[in-house]
């Protein structure tokens, strides 16, 4: 009976003043209940996150203290929100051309580089948003404190692996905001005037000195493409091949032909479209000619001035046709696309105190560098 009167006396007062208090006489006129105590406080329902989301049709504001999570809950539309800080947001729509700053180039780390995009948020919450390819990360985690149009800033990071457009998917729902991004050959402009990429082929960045062993790249055999016959350590055969195309990536050895191929094919590496040219697109094997340009227009007689070049030509190793490799580092090779018989093709030779004219067997390994066409 003691509890009937009370609830009647609640209701009453409600009906009167459309307002309750508890612990205070006069509520806040813009709360329908008020409670107030200096000893005791509010205790919501406490629910698991499975008791919670057994809840039929939630109510917008509806508000439980999660045991699972250990903090207080209100529902908002279509998703239960937290104080936690981990709540997933909602967006309805990604726009990503907003703005993009900074340019990459092939083997070189980002810096500068960014894209932004738009997010049109509908609840808010922490955001974790990353898009990956070619071997950069564009990334942003933050927080969506309100609905709306709101821009995120993504930095990228990381190392661009090969040149060209590439497409970058968000890694969050919806994906509908793909954006691309190119990474670039870094080139530098040769004293004869022609561009060079800024590093031998295969190379995994610009030289640092001229015994800079990440900057020697791969070892070619005359005329053939990248297929892995040019990494260092590569396994050898001494079968030679009767086709431009060898039947395996094999460096293959000779003692007596001194071609890895059967007969000779002087097409081989002759400008973009040549046959097995294994420089980037819109790069092509140096003539021997340009390579001569460019030495005597830049100075460079010896391993010292080719490095303080504007090439940056470091003193690689080389691997003679037999498959063996320079020991004593007497100098390196520069193959150049020029013939010069049936048997030989140019090169440029570097040491540690001359530059020559070479000739030599097309079954040597020794390095490349691409000139633009």
């Amino acid at each position: 009976m003691k509890n009937f009167t009370l609830v009647v006396a609640l209701l009453i007062t409600c009906s009167v003043q459309s307002q309750i208090g508890m612990g205070t006489p006069n509520p806040d006129p813009s709360a329908v209940l008020e409670l107030a105590s200096t000893q005791k406080g509010f205790l919501p329902p406490r629910l698991t996150t499975l008791e919670r989301d057994a809840i039929v049709q939630p109510a917008e504001g509806l508000t439980i203290y999660n045991t699972n999570k250990n903090c207080l809950e209100w529902y908002i539309p279509s998703q239960w929100y937290n104080s936690c800080g981990d709540n997933p947001v909602a967006v309805a729509t990604y726009t990503c051309n907003t703005l993009e700053t900074g340019t990459m180039e092939v083997r070189i780390p980002v810096s500068g580089v960014s894209q932004t995009i738009t997010a049109t948020v509908s609840a808010p919450g922490s955001y974790n948003i990353s898009a990956t390819n070619n071997g950069v990360t564009f990334s942003a985690r933050g927080n969506f404190t309100s609905k709306g149009k709101q821009d995120v800033l993504l930095r990228a990071t990381g190392i661009p692996i090969v040149e060209g457009d590439h497409d970058f998917i968000l890694n969050t729902s919806p994906k509908n905001c793909p954006f691309t991004r190119t990474s670039n050959i870094p080139t530098v402009q040769g004293k004869a005037g022609k561009i060079w990429m800024a590093y031998n082929l295969g190379a995994t960045q610009v030289a640092n000195a001229s015994d800079d062993s990440l900057a020697y790249g791969d070892l070619y055999q005359w005329g053939r493409r990248t297929d892995g016959h040019e990494k260092l350590k590569s396994p050898t055969t001494t079968t030679l091949s009767s086709t431009d195309i060898p039947v395996d990536g094999k460096f293959i050895t000779t003692t007596t032909a001194h071609d890895w191929r059967s007969t000779a094919n002087d097409k081989l590496w002759q400008g973009v479209k040549g046959t097995n040219n294994p420089c980037p697109a819109g790069f092509r094997i140096p003539t021997h000619k340009e390579w001569e340009e460019e030495f005597t227009k830049s100075g460079i007689k010896d391993a010292a001035t080719a490095y303080n070049s504007v090439l940056k030509l470091p003193l690689t190793t080389f691997r003679y046709y037999n498959g063996t490799y320079d020991q004593y580092r007497s100098g390196c090779f520069y193959w150049s696309s020029t013939i010069h018989t049936s048997v030989y093709v140019y090169a440029i030779h570097i040491s540690q105190n001359s530059k020559f004219h070479y000739f030599t067997v097309r079954a040597d390994g020794f390095s490349v560098r691409c000139i633009k066409e």
